[in-house]
């Protein structure tokens, strides 16, 4: 089944993944661009690390501030609480798997955390990795996440799992490239964390772009400027954006009305959530909601 996830947020702002099994650490599915708005997807981080699959069509994904191209057949490698999300600015379909394997599924004892799994997982220099199948090592992993697809669409395979995840996890540990100019704990960034753990903590009440530069403690131009550097929109849009994400998850999964989602969204009326609605998804929320139950 093709789902978009809804977000939820950990106490740090980082998103809480909704696991395929609640009791296994793993989440996989196939994604759909267009279930997003504006075929944008929510800029969010979690201590999981995340892959991207493209099985049909294209996109770019961008890695904190970092935009990578993405055909069909390749994929990338997001490090733990590294900001990214998938789009396409000309509104292009694209159909792709991801995969996203919590650290825990390893940590077996205090020596291989801290001799294999923190040294890739904490290194700060190495945020992603593109996928390419015509490179050795990265097509090995682009095959796992395939057959960790397949092995999994109707339940979680916990052995299979686990044991490609150890082969992709010693692959890039092996093959870590270095980006030297790359600190994703630098002042700018830990600000950002902040306003986007606002943003997704209070987007149901009435927030003012000064409510969002004031939680990470900088001015409005400073606030506009780091949403703009790294995420590649403006404070508002990305609230309208998360707001629109957010009642898409509610016209598929409830039987609130479009009016009582708009309130809930945090819209101040239905029109305009309406109008905003259809601004990104071409259709409306009724109709949306008929021809995706």
């Amino acid at each position: 089944m093709e789902v978009c996830p809804s977000i939820v947020l950990n106490s740090d702002a980082s998103e809480n993944v909704a696991y395929n099994n609640p009791d296994f650490p793993a989440y996989i599915k196939k994604g759909q661009l267009s279930r997003y708005p504006d075929f944008r997807a929510v800029s969010h981080w979690h201590d999981d690390l995340e892959f991207i699959l493209i099985l049909e069509g294209q996109m770019f994904y961008d890695v904190n501030g970092q935009k990578i191209s993405l055909q069909a057949g390749e994929g990338i490698f997001v490090n733990s609480r590294c900001f990214h999300y998938g789009y396409s600015d000309t509104h292009t379909e694209c159909l792709f798997t991801c995969i996203m394997l919590s650290p825990q599924l390893l940590s077996v004892n205090t020596y291989f955390v801290e001799k294999c799994l923190n040294p890739l997982i904490q290194n700060i220099h190495f945020p992603y990795q593109p996928l390419n199948p015509s490179i050795l090592w990265q097509n090995s992993i682009l095959r796992d996440l395939e057959m960790l697809y397949k092995k999994n669409v109707d339940e979680i395979q916990p052995f299979i799992t686990l044991e490609k995840t150890v082969h992709i996890f010693r692959l890039l540990a092996e093959n870590m490239n270095y980006f030297p100019d790359y600190d994703k704990d630098t002042e700018d960034t830990l600000a950002l964390t902040t306003m986007i753990g606002y943003v997704q903590k209070n987007y149901s009440q009435k927030i003012m772009l000064k409510d969002i530069s004031s939680s990470g403690n900088c001015c409005k131009t400073k606030c506009t400027s780091l949403f703009q550097k790294y995420l590649n929109t403006s404070p508002m849009v990305y609230l309208n954006r998360y707001r629109l994400e957010k009642s898409v998850f509610l016209l598929q999964n409830t039987t609130m009305s479009v009016t009582e989602i708009a309130y809930t969204c945090g819209f101040s009326n239905s029109s305009y959530f309406c109008e905003l609605f259809h601004k990104y998804y071409n259709t409306t929320p009724g109709k949306f909601r008929n021809s995706n139950r």
